[in-house]
């Protein structure tokens, strides 16, 4: 790090403060203080602004009651984690201190069995030229190396794959952050407009990436944890935003680490989806009824499925323990960024390839291959320089023609 990171990373850590139990919750946890670069009391009171971005996205989701339904859950859901709360008129006259409201909209997520459909806070959205990212700290990148992550993960015969339910919420905020992660929300066009506010680490805020590593690795640091040293290492080097990658050669010390790894995450309030062991056929074989999914409001077009399960942006192919690049051939419209038809089979491509086929249609496919750790990047290039050549050649063939014709 520069020096100047080192200084970012003590004013966040600064900001940390660990807590066995207090007003929000009996279970040990972290609060968090954002590292601000000035006085956030300078923000704006921007309710209008986001009240009427708030209007828009209502008469947009009021076009598809599916996506209306879903989004509506996601609010729900965070209510009923409290990781959001309704503020009453009694709180909101009390309170003195700055004030900010946070527009938000809704991401479709198909790689995602639990949550096919995500709730995106916009903290970078500006009113009257500023914005509460504009005045935050981010924080130095403190993720470990991603390869590094992925040659550990294979060292052992046996592995695991840990998953954080919501890390970012896991982390709460104090309360002048909390007034400054107000927002605007009512269930149906009769209600009234009611205020809300956020009370966790927001994903959308800029140091929260920065802030959620950073509390992890510190419950590994409690002086409670000083003996489970493989486990301290775990959580430190084998982990990636909220994956947590661990192998051995012996399954039962495995075992035995991950339950360690997840005591260790309950005291700081960060909680496990259940493990994914390499030969088993994947989380949906946990017993524990609390684990157990919703149903789903909606299925989105190539939503993954139960059984898949994938490990650092990669899918996972549990019983032969495989690592794989989820690849798709997709040529129908799209909504939101999102592919409308199922992806092609194999036997597929060739009589379900629009003809013709342009060249901004073949790029897209080439470009969309998601490789988060460039392991196939020779191959997505190859595909590049092939699109290029072929064009060429078609180009070099028109003109040829048009030659000919003029010669005749």
């Amino acid at each position: 790090m520069t020096l100047a990171e080192e200084r970012e990373l003590e004013v966040v850590k600064e900001g940390l403060t660990y807590n066995e139990g207090d007003s929000h919750t009996n279970e040990p946890h972290w609060h968090a203080r954002y590292p601000w670069l000035e006085d956030p009391a300078s923000l704006p009171n921007n309710r209008n602004a986001v009240e009427a971005t708030f209007f828009r996205t209502e008469k947009q989701l009021a076009k598809e009651p599916d996506w209306k339904t879903a989004y509506t859950e996601q609010v729900h859901d965070m209510l009923q984690r409290e990781a959001a709360i309704k503020l009453s008129e009694e709180v909101i006259n009390k309170w003195n201190g700055p004030v900010w409201y946070v527009s938000h909209l809704i991401a479709p997520n198909p790689h995602s069995v639990t949550t096919p459909v995500r709730l995106v806070w916009n903290s970078s959205q500006k009113f009257k030229g500023i914005s509460m990212n504009d005045l935050l700290r981010k924080g130095p990148d403190v993720l470990n190396q991603i390869r590094a992550v992925l040659l550990r993960f294979r060292e052992g015969a046996y592995a695991a794959l840990g998953d954080i339910k919501k890390m970012y919420n896991s982390v709460w905020l104090e309360e002048r952050e909390v007034h400054l992660h107000r927002f605007i929300w009512r269930d149906s066009e009769d209600e009234k407009v009611g205020d809300y506010a956020i009370t966790r680490v927001n994903i959308g805020d800029k140091p929260a990436g920065c802030i959620a590593q950073l509390a992890m690795r510190e419950t590994a640091s409690l002086p409670s944890f000083i003996h489970l040293v493989e486990e301290r290492q775990v959580l430190q080097n084998n982990s990636y935003v909220d994956d947590i990658l661990v192998s051995h050669n012996d399954p039962d010390r495995l075992k035995q680490i991950t339950e360690n790894v997840e005591r260790i995450l309950k005291a700081g309030g960060f909680k496990l989806k259940p493990w994914v062991f390499s030969g088993q056929s994947g989380r949906k074989n946990c017993s524990n009824k609390q684990d157990e999914e919703k149903v789903k409001t909606m299925i989105l077009p190539n939503q993954m499925r139960d059984e898949d399960n994938k490990a650092l942006g990669l899918g996972y192919i549990v019983e032969e323990d495989k690592l794989h690049v989820m690849v798709s051939i997709n040529f129908s419209k799209r909504k939101r960024k999102m592919r409308l038809g199922q992806d092609l089979q194999q036997d597929q491509i060739r009589s379900q390839t629009p003809n013709p086929l342009t060249r901004r249609e073949l790029l897209s496919q080439v470009s969309g291959l998601y490789d988060p750790i460039g392991l196939v990047t020779p191959a997505k290039q190859k595909g590049a320089i092939l699109v290029r050549k072929a064009f060429q050649e078609a180009k070099n063939m028109e003109a040829n023609v048009l030659m000919e014709q003029c010669c005749t």
